[in-house]
């Protein structure tokens, strides 16, 4: 099975199942519709370790909404 298929499959699970607060260690963020940013949306991710944010707009404004927070 190709790795991309298989990871996609993996988090469409993911989402189905609405389980929450999971920690995610990805080299990007994904986009928002697609990979990871599906997760983001459903508010499934509490932890996100990643090198780039990519063109994930919602994992940026969470981001800057934490900092300003902080």
């Amino acid at each position: 099975m190709d790795f991309l298929v298989f990871r996609e499959n993996a988090i469409a699970a993911l989402v189905k199942s609405g389980i929450k607060g999971l920690t995610c260690i990805s080299n990007n963020a994904g986009v928002d519709d697609f990979g990871l940013g599906l997760l983001l949306h459903q508010h499934q991710i509490k932890k996100m370790v990643s090198s780039y944010v990519g063109e994930n707009d919602e994992f940026e404004r969470r981001d800057v909404i934490r900092r300003i927070r902080s």
